[in-house]
């Protein structure tokens, strides 16, 4: 058990050419007072993000991201700054640092945005963007937008914050006079635009009901009936604010996946996210790759849970959630003055650098329960649980090129990763991308245990661990950490759980069945282990004349087929059909012939991926009868 995080912020040279800052042609060094740096990237691709607009919330400052995706904002008022970021074909981002005596560096990830959907304003309607984890809805009433256009489009972007909490708004903080951390659950982003494209919102006094989906490794700690508390992401302030109560209850949409169920008042980032009560204090070391010292107004951050900025001795606390996996990271610009002891600068003197470093920590020992308590930055004696082994993280140059990585992890067996190299285009697939070789991959266990991946072959870019010496168990949760260049930092990494063997349940091939009772029924090895969480795709296709077909998308092991060729639902014409089950975790592509979209959960500052477990049972041929 750790209390102290270690955390070596390697060194990014992110800011080699000043940007745009807002109207000043000669802006002061990143290392300069009332200053913000910054890097923009795309939280699916990895990739940097060029042409988007920066600017100050309820100030005058902006800028635009250069072709690294990079910015500088200058002669910013001091304290708390939040930000908004915006570009075409991605959901609005925000973010918030504070301006002071010294430079701060924010990396922000936006996600692209949901697919447009028509509405019509007068009438009553409900639309989704139908995901893995289940169907994001918006259900309105009609005439309840403020606007006379009867051409609207409706975007819904979905955020799991499983596998993208870098794409959340800002601070992760509801709003009132103390900070409070939120552990997040379930959040979407949703934007109504008429025919000029401009944002449009719900009159006063009216509501509309947003549906979001439990994500799969959640719901057992939020089942049907759970109350959830919900925010709407506020830019002014930048916190969660607009308090409202939300129930777990299930999707009108499909039926069967438990969603997050509340009434909104206006349209905006919006989710579930209950106050973290158990919280506790842990203490952080932050240190420079590149010196080797302690590294003073590094700014750390931890998901859920507050922010903080290092003493000079490289020394701070946080507030984190007690109990639960928390990812740390930490920033710090400056202009660079270092010589090595060979008279060297590292890497020109002068330079503006980014150090960027993060960890993922399970097993922490609070100093003290609660908060941290005022002025507990500075190091006081000896305090509980200050270990002599600490985590260390060590990131290195954000690459200019992204990384994309394939993983395939099987229980029994292994993992295997194909991992390549590349510059994305603008919808982020890999130009002329060739193997990532001489990278560095690791896969750590829900119980603490890791072990190294071999390349197969010197160039090859393919990676595996086989063997007894580090066995894949069946529900298990596994991380995979990738440092795609090498050189001992990590530039990202996913996790995902070991799918079980799949197997039916009572349903046997050439089987006949009525069409009416028929419950379709299946096992999972895995599913005796705790917080696993599977996701399963079965669908029934008819394979004579007359076509008709039903599917499910879930987390239960069973389900009552319903023709999807019929509005509402009915038992399926009786005939001959094939039955097929899969079983996915994390970024499985396998199952898109469903029309739902797959998040990638493999991602970083210049990484992206999937890192997934899937299995199926053997195709069943049965005949259905007449209900």
């Amino acid at each position: 058990m750790r209390a102290r995080i270690w955390i070596a912020v390697g060194l990014g040279l992110l800011l080699a050419a000043c940007g745009n800052n807002g109207g000043g042609t000669n802006p002061p060094p990143p290392s300069g007072p009332n200053t913000i740096t910054g890097l923009v990237t795309d939280i699916g691709s990895g990739a940097r993000l060029a042409g988007v607009q920066v600017s100050v919330v309820g100030g005058s400052q902006n800028t635009t991201t250069d072709a690294k995706g990079e910015f500088i904002l200058s002669g910013l008022p001091q304290g708390r700054v939040n930000l908004a970021l915006s570009k075409a074909n991605y959901a609005p981002g925000y973010a918030s640092a504070d301006s002071g005596d010294s430079a701060q560096a924010v990396i922000v990830a936006l996600k692209k945005d949901g697919t447009p959907q028509s509405y019509n304003p007068t009438q009553a309607r409900t639309l989704s963007e139908r995901t893995e984890a289940g169907p994001y809805a918006v259900i309105f009433q009609p005439n309840s937008l403020d606007t006379s256009d009867t051409n609207l489009k409706v975007v819904i972007t979905p955020l799991d914050p499983t596998k993208e909490d870098a794409a959340l708004p800002g601070d992760l903080i509801a709003g009132g006079a103390t900070a409070t951390p939120l552990a997040a659950v379930t959040f979407a982003e949703f934007s109504i635009l008429d025919s000029s494209r401009k944002k449009v919102n719900l009159k006063s006094g009216s509501s509309a009901i947003v549906e979001l989906p439990i994500p799969p490794e959640l719901r057992g700690q939020y089942p049907l009936g759970a109350k959830i508390h919900c925010y709407a992401y506020n830019p002014q302030t930048g916190r969660w604010e607009d308090f409202v109560e939300g129930t777990v209850e299930t999707s009108s949409v499909d039926g069967t996946t438990p969603v997050l169920r509340a009434s909104i008042r206006h349209f905006s980032w919006y989710g579930g996210a209950p106050a973290v009560q158990d919280q506790t204090c842990v203490a952080v070391d932050v240190t420079s790759k590149l010196t080797g010292k302690p590294l003073e107004g590094a700014v750390i951050t931890a998901r859920p849970g507050l922010r903080s900025v290092s003493g000079k001795d490289g020394f701070a606390t946080i507030t984190v959630q007690k109990g639960v996996p928390v990812k740390f990271f930490a920033s710090k610009t400056y202009t660079d003055t270092y010589v090595d002891d060979k008279g060297n600068l590292v890497p020109k003197k002068g330079a503006k650098v980014i150090e960027i470093g993060r960890v993922e920590e399970s097993e922490l020992t609070p100093l003290v329960s609660g908060p941290c308590p005022a002025g507990s930055s500075q190091r006081v004696g000896a305090m509980k649980g200050d270990a002599n082994s600490p985590v260390r993280i060590e990131l290195g140059l954000a690459p200019d090129a992204t990384y994309k990585a394939v993983a395939i992890l099987t229980a029994g067996q292994g993992v295997s990763v194909i991992l390549e190299k590349g510059f994305p285009d603008e919808e982020g697939e890999l130009q002329d991308p060739e193997p990532a070789s001489g990278a560095k991959l690791k896969l750590s266990n829900d119980q603490g245990q890791s072990a190294d991946l071999s390349e197969l072959g010197a160039g090859s870019g393919f990676y595996s661990l086989q063997g007894t010496g580090f066995p894949i168990q069946a529900g298990r949760l596994y991380t995979l950490s990738i440092d795609g260049d090498g050189n001992g930092t990590i530039e990202g990494g996913g996790s995902t759980y070991a799918v079980g063997a799949v197997n039916w349940d009572g349903l046997l091939n050439g089987g006949s069945y009525s069409a009416n009772t028929l419950e379709v029924k299946w096992s999972d090895t895995g599913g005796g282990q705790a917080g696993y969480n599977a996701l399963y795709y079965c669908s029934l296709f008819k394979t004579d004349s007359n076509p008709d077909a039903a599917s499910y998308v879930g987390s239960q092991r069973s389900f009552q087929p319903r023709s999807s060729l019929a509005d509402p639902p009915v038992p399926l014409k009786p005939g001959s059909y094939t039955v097929t089950l899969i079983a996915f975790s994390g970024g499985f592509t396998g199952s898109n012939s469903s029309n739902f979209t797959v998040s990638d959960n493999i991602t970083g500052v210049g990484v992206q991926g999937q890192f997934m477990s899937f299995a199926s049972a053997d195709p069943l041929n049965i005949t259905l009868t007449s209900p």
